[in-house]
């Protein structure tokens, strides 16, 4: 058994071979792996992760939820979820006091026993309401922690979608014991 470090290098230089641009993300993967190897850790323990975004990369959750968890790919289906009109919520509480977002958070905690949030986008009313929840999965654009994802950079959709796609790929290793998720 491979630990997820060696796998998400041997993994990106294989991709390379295929014409996968993702030398990049071998370069940043000490912003990665901690995170993604908690997140899947949480939920091979039966934790949910709800997708949030900001508006500009709404098509991305959409992205996330469609091809998550297809019937053909002959797996069991991922606890990954996008709450329909979740950012609608959030967008009409973020004026007020912080009791609309306890309402939100106190609704959530009545739908899911233990979940966390996996915000993509810039800093806004959404990704505070996030990260109010500890132990969330926060790709923030244009952070000083997180170099790796800049809102101007051309290939941001490209980068974002061989993310997604690494991640997928890394829970269903997790998943069928081919990684350790030690780093």
């Amino acid at each position: 058994m491979q630990n997820i470090r060696d796998w998400l290098i041997n993994t990106i230089r294989e991709d390379e071979k295929k014409g996968v641009m993702s030398g990049w993300i071998e370069e940043n993967q000490y912003l990665l792996l901690p995170d993604m190897s908690r997140i899947i850790k949480d939920m091979l323990k039966g934790g949910a992760l709800i997708v949030l975004t900001d508006n500009a990369r709404s098509w991305f959750g959409e992205y996330i939820i469609a091809h998550i968890n297809q019937p053909h790919k002959g797996r069991p289906f991922f606890p990954i979820v996008q709450i329909t009109h979740l950012h609608e919520m959030i967008d009409a509480n973020a004026q007020g006091d912080m009791r609309g977002f306890n309402l939100i958070s106190d609704m959530l905690d009545m739908m899911y026993s233990h979940y966390k949030f996996w915000y993509i986008g810039k800093n806004n009313a959404r990704s505070s309401f996030a990260k109010e929840h500890d132990g969330g999965w926060y790709w923030l654009l244009d952070e000083s922690e997180n170099n790796m994802l800049n809102a101007t950079d051309e290939h941001l959709d490209y980068k974002l979608i061989i993310l997604f796609k690494l991640f997928n790929r890394a829970i269903l290793a997790a998943m069928l014991n081919k990684i350790s998720l030690d780093i």
